[in-house]
């Protein structure tokens, strides 16, 4: 087993011992069991889900993960279950973010922008995935 906790701003939104804990990564998804090597990379919007249940995860957005042989602690900007995600807000976010990227003029307006892009389109992606929960 191997202690799993996802933290936000808000504060700890899962705390849990599990067999498995599958992260979306910048490098791509990563499966950890107990006695992993140890491992810090970043975090992007996708779903944390646990001992191969997806439909059970944790939907999250940007962050860091951390990895040690006993524990995973997931620092992200925000964690939902699928069923919490509102999907109107999700869609407005989507809309109007693809709407400035197309007068986005500095790279650093286009990289912070696709990042709100991709943060929206995966959270929806993930409810027409999964549905309410």
């Amino acid at each position: 087993m191997i202690k799993v906790e996802i933290v936000t701003p808000k504060g700890l939104a899962f705390s849990k011992e599990v067999n498995s804990v599958n992260i979306p990564t910048v490098e791509g998804e990563i499966g950890v069991l107990e006695k992993h090597m140890y491992l810090m990379t970043l975090l992007k919007p996708g779903l944390v889900y646990f001992d191969g249940k997806a439909e059970e995860g944790i939907a999250v957005t940007y962050g860091f993960v951390d990895v040690t042989p006993e524990k995973v602690i997931i620092l992200a900007e925000e964690a939902y279950t699928v069923g919490e995600i509102d999907i109107g807000k999700e869609k407005e976010e989507f809309e109007k973010w693809a709407r400035k990227l197309a007068t986005a003029q500095t790279m650093e307006e286009i990289e912070e922008i696709t990042k709100q892009v991709e943060r929206a389109r995966t959270l929806l992606e993930l409810v027409e995935r999964f549905g309410r929960v």
